[in-house]
């Protein structure tokens, strides 16, 4: 493939949420395309709807973490102990039954009023701040930290401590060069975790460490997987939220008509929450899930040779026309079609009910309580935080 001019990765957002014109105009052209990645690697990248649940569901791709090494960018955590992600077939689903109990509809019910409480009070404090005020410090940020703690069952007051850890482990990182601040960030995590699973034996609960806890005593996993574990679900589960929120309220900012309609029609929060999956996921629009086949093989006609760098685009299926009427309007009260920005297949999100849940409670109540709620300076003078995998923020400054 070398010596041929390839599209280029990445192709940024315009004014950080909108679908780029560059990635718009490469999917038209087709389902599949052979890319240059920002590590410089050449590759394929797969932006068709149908085509990325073909990749993601077919064992024939092994995910990235395993061996042979993933290219760049990468995180500290692939092919870490209990990192779902670096895992498949029997070993993937044994260690996901270990932790599907933490997700179960029984579980995310007795949450729902914790997350609207939080939430509740994450409002107020902020309407106590001078204006204009940061809402990723007094909202997007803590609200998903905090409900991950309840969820883990470790104290309220460690949120901020275990959401800076998340921050530098999510950081894009290279496989070569020296232990870097996110490497030991993830050992620190992993420290903290340790310390608290062992304390549940002494203050066991209705929480994902217990659960953990008895996995290791009955034999069905590790010690050192069952941090993993606990690890991989906190800096997941906390960082795209925090994104997801941030992402979510910008574009209600961008699209005033459809906010109006929410307002109007709070019955809508449901809708407008898939709306803003799918097209306005955490990320940088290009992003996406790395595979590797194991073998040649062919989707849609186009041959990809043995482990190829295959990236699976989600945010790019979401402007699938064969899938989504008008995939470039966003429409609040659009008829449910299923989306991927929770992935598909055997590694699909486990914790999706809960960030659905989080999405909801602030979709379905901060216009409500902050009327006139609007940005404090113009969209393109936010700065995204393109060295983390999930993008957001790093101020968003609001006026009520």
């Amino acid at each position: 493939m070398s010596g041929q001019s390839l599209p280029t990765l990445p192709m940024w957002r315009v004014n950080h949420i909108e679908p780029s014109p560059e990635m718009l105009a490469l999917r038209a052209n087709g389902p599949i395309h052979r890319v240059r990645f920002p590590s410089g690697h050449e590759g394929w990248w797969v932006t068709g709807y149908e085509e990325a649940k073909a990749v993601l569901s077919d064992a024939a791709f092994r995910p990235s973490g395993m061996p042979p090494a993933a290219f760049t960018p990468a995180t500290v955590i692939l092919g870490s102990p209990g990192w779902l992600g670096s895992h498949e077939g029997s070993e993937h689903a044994r260690l996901r039954t270990i932790v599907a109990p933490a997700f179960s509809n029984r579980r995310v019910k007795l949450l729902a009023q914790q997350i609207e409480a939080i939430a509740a009070q994450l409002f107020e404090t902020l309407a106590a701040q001078p204006q204009p005020a940061d809402l990723r410090h007094y909202l997007s940020f803590p609200l998903p930290a905090m409900v991950i703690s309840a969820l883990m069952g470790v104290p309220y007051e460690d949120h901020a401590f275990f959401a800076e850890l998340s921050d530098k482990v999510m950081t894009h990182q290279h496989e070569s060069g020296p232990r870097s601040a996110a490497l030991l960030a993830w050992e620190e995590l992993r420290t903290y975790i340790r310390g608290k699973m062992r304390g549940k034996r002494q203050d066991p609960g209705d929480n994902l460490l217990t659960d953990l806890l008895a996995g290791v005593d009955q034999g069905k996993v590790t010690e050192e997987e069952a941090i993993g574990l606990a690890a991989g679900i906190l800096v997941a589960g906390h960082e795209s939220t925090v994104a997801q929120i941030e992402f979510g309220l910008l574009a209600m900012f961008r699209h005033p008509q459809q906010r109006e309609r929410l307002v109007g029609d709070p019955s809508l929060v449901d809708k407008a929450v898939e709306e803003i999956l799918r097209m306005y996921p955490p990320g940088a629009g290009w992003d996406g899930i790395m595979r590797y086949p194991r073998t040649d093989v062919t989707i849609a006609g186009v041959h990809i040779p043995a482990e190829s760098k295959v990236l699976v685009g989600l945010p790019a299926t979401s402007f699938d026309p064969r899938h989504f009427d008008d995939p470039e309007i966003f429409d609040i009260g659009r008829a449910e079609k299923p989306h991927l920005a929770f992935s598909y297949g055997p590694h699909y999100c486990l914790g999706e009910a809960l960030a659905r849940l989080e999405l909801k409670v602030v979709f379905g109540s901060i216009f409500q309580r902050f009327p006139t709620l609007r940005l404090a300076v113009a969209p393109e003078e936010l700065k995204l935080r393109k060295e983390i995998i999930t993008g957001g923020f790093k101020e968003l400054p609001v006026l009520w």
